[in-house]
């Protein structure tokens, strides 16, 4: 069945049933004798779709966890209340007090603040390698569990060879953990390349509506025991009608990342000719390092990209001009934003001219013609 219609089929019950899912909430579930409480408490330790107790879940939860684990194509996978949640938990799983911790240091703003603020206060030590690196010999030491990645890189979009990486990497009997937000599953997938669990911040194309906060980590089954067992210590899980906001706006990921694309690449096209752009940072562009890789492994690009510009141009003023693109600091949903980033600010391997200012840019659903004529209006707005 091709990826297309199982979007559209994902958590069918039954017919005569509903076309979507319903959304069910519940805390206790009920039982008419002991044996069928024992019998329910004993299945859920190896089936992560039984019916036990909120906390585990509800049907509606589980629909979303089988989805998004067909999508990645993975084995197992658990649910958040936040991307970040997701990595925290995902990271934690596999690193204790003692392990040392490889991260890539194009990876998102706020795992690194994650590992820097509490594995380190945790007793883990942390290490972070270059966004280029194909293996990791030059970091590797003798208690390295975990290595933790993202590509492309958050903000400045670093890629990485993935399958030579993972190969290399796995000879030193780590745990490699993707960010995965970017692919989203649609348009890449980690596990594929050997990396161990695979996360995605749902928040963002997966929902695609700009409002729902989600996470979830998908794992191969031979390493998803430490996962499940955090899942179900700490009590993590989704709520249900968040589960059902995003498995509903998965119907049309396929869909909407097509638009994204498309208007993405027009709008980054654009700006390279632009006499204030000094650099357009965008996987798809074949200026972009990295992007015959990106091309050989992923089968496309989202709407997002970051644009340099030279030192004398006023950013904030450019971005205050601006109507249909918001200022915000999210992404992946309908609408169009722009942010300001200093993506360099707290990495180690620092190319040259940090210290041009930059903007990050998520193009939406709307015409991109508008979108063009916005860019257009506010750069003639500062002369």
């Amino acid at each position: 069945m091709k990826r297309e219609t199982k979007l559209m089929h994902y958590g069918r019950s039954p017919k005569p049933g509903p076309a979507n899912p319903p959304v069910v909430r519940a805390s206790t579930i009920l039982h008419e004798t002991v044996a069928s409480f024992r019998d329910t408490n004993k299945r859920r330790e190896k089936d992560d779709t039984v019916l036990s107790y909120g906390r585990r879940g509800t049907t509606t939860a589980y629909a979303l966890a089988n989805a998004v684990c067909d999508l990645e194509g993975g084995d197992a996978s658990f649910l958040f209340p936040t991307g970040i949640a997701a990595l925290a938990g995902a990271i934690s799983a596999y690193s204790s007090s003692g392990d040392h911790v490889l991260i890539v240091d194009s990876i998102f703003p706020a795992t690194r603040t994650y590992c820097e603020n509490q594995l380190r206060r945790n007793g883990v030590e942390i290490d972070y390698f270059s966004a280029d690196a194909i293996d990791i010999d030059e970091w590797v030491k003798p208690n390295t569990k975990v290595v933790i990645l993202e590509t492309p890189g958050s903000n400045t979009f670093d890629i990485m060879d993935l399958s030579k990486f993972c190969k290399n990497a796995k000879k030193h009997n780590v745990i490699i953990i993707a960010d995965n937000t970017y692919g989203s599953g649609w348009y890449y997938r980690p596990l594929e390349f050997g990396c161990d669990v695979s996360v995605i911040a749902g928040t963002k194309y997966l929902s695609g509506h700009a409002d729902v906060m989600m996470g979830i980590a998908t794992s191969r089954q031979e390493i998803s025991a430490p996962l499940r067992q955090l899942v179900h210590n700490t009590g993590q899980i989704l709520a249900p009608d968040e589960a059902y906001a995003c498995l509903r706006g998965m119907r049309t990921l396929n869909l909407r990342l097509e638009r994204h694309e498309q208007t993405g690449l027009a709008l980054a096209n654009w700006l390279l000719m632009r006499d204030e752009v000094v650099e357009v940072l965008h996987p798809g562009l074949s200026s972009h390092p990295g992007s015959e890789i990106w091309k050989r492994d992923a089968s496309g690009c989202n709407g997002m990209f970051s644009v340099k510009f030279k030192l004398s141009f006023a950013a904030d003023d450019f971005m205050d001009s601006l109507t249909l693109f918001s200022i915000g600091t999210s992404w992946g949903g309908f609408e169009s934003l722009v942010m300001p980033i200093e993506p360099y600010k707290n990495r180690k391997y620092k190319p040259e001219n940090t210290s041009l200012p930059m903007i990050r840019f998520q193009t939406g659903l709307e015409h991109q013609d508008d979108l063009l004529d916005d860019l257009s209006n506010a750069f003639s707005s500062l002369k």
